[in-house]
């Protein structure tokens, strides 16, 4: 009898740890940058696309865009939702055929872009980018961030006469405060928070458009992992499916969608509600040879050593 019980609670214990590795093997690992861009991310959760599709997924905050990448890449999380376009070239190159782009958000031909600014202080004297020669203009920390900048510049003066200072998000509003730097260029909500707080006025918005993309471009990528796509395809179109939802409910219900922004990326609800959005992309919407003249834009700046085909980076479900 003892046998038989000993027999039974072996088997109740090691069917209890199957199904505990079976329900974390389910799980879909989701990192995200907590920033504006993210908001399909986090209408998914928060409306149930995800566990309409049936699909138990974590959400996962990562602090930056390599360590996005980075954990992307070495199978840590399951899909990248999402982190710049740029920050994926880089990866391409770095560690080849490891993932694919599902979803992107960026600018249509014809369109504008409304996420890039160009902030002075308050009381600046400068008044057109030409203004900014001998000048220290502040970026986010990386190079394509200042091949960026450097592109832009280009079209009206020498960057070689500007002074790039490389300034992380929390300290860009801090550093144009106190005159470390006379301007900076990123995007937004940071110049909402320059100019809410007093510091800075807007010298330029969209001025990504000098770049002349006219195919328009893509700036941000959600992607998988290709060891995801490969172990469990049929959860990866589901996380697509997901995701595609909460694009076509953004693009009914904006501003029933913009307070997840509060919850999610700890924006003060004024900015959340009225930062500039680009617009989401889905994997068939996407035009993948505006993301070639874009990426090749900033090969010529030196932001990357040597080419790419971007148009090959792409997920074919």
């Amino acid at each position: 009898m003892k046998k038989l019980l000993a027999t039974v609670g072996i088997m109740i214990f090691l069917c209890g740890s199957a199904t505990g590795a079976y329900a974390a093997q389910d799980v879909v690992r989701i990192g995200y940058l907590g920033i504006v861009m993210d908001l399909p991310t986090f209408v998914a959760q928060e409306k149930g696309f995800f566990a309409e599709e049936g699909l138990k997924v974590e959400l996962i905050p990562i602090n930056s865009g390599s360590a996005i990448t980075d954990a992307l890449i070495a199978g840590r999380i399951d899909a990248n939702c999402g982190s710049s376009m740029t920050g994926h070239w880089f990866a391409a190159q770095a560690a080849p055929d490891r993932f694919k782009i599902f979803l992107a958000l960026g600018v249509r031909p014809g369109k504008k872009d409304r996420s890039f600014v160009v902030v002075v202080k308050k009381d600046s004297p400068i008044t057109n980018l030409k203004d900014l020669k001998g000048k220290k203009v502040g970026t986010y920390p990386g190079p394509t961030s200042v091949a960026l900048a450097r592109a832009v510049i280009r079209t009206q003066i020498d960057p070689e006469a500007v002074i790039f200072t490389q300034v992380p998000p929390p300290n860009m509003v801090p550093a144009l405060a106190a005159g470390q730097i006379d301007a900076f260029f990123t995007p937004e909500p940071m110049g909402m928070m320059a100019v809410s707080k007093g510091v800075g006025r807007y010298l330029m918005k969209g001025p990504l458009s000098l770049l002349n993309l006219k195919r328009g471009f893509p700036g941000y990528a959600f992607s998988f992992s290709t060891k995801f796509l490969k172990e469990r395809p049929e959860d990866a179109k589901k996380v697509k499916a997901a995701m595609d939802k909460a694009v076509d409910y953004i693009r009914g219900h904006e501003q029933e969608a913009r307070p997840y922004l509060v919850k999610y990326t700890g924006l003060p609800e004024p900015v959340a509600m009225a930062c500039p959005i680009d617009e989401f992309m889905k994997l068939d919407e996407i035009d993948e040879q505006a993301g070639q003249d874009y990426f090749d834009v900033l090969y010529k700046e030196g932001a990357y050593k040597q080419k790419l085909d971007t148009t090959k980076l792409y997920y074919e479900d």
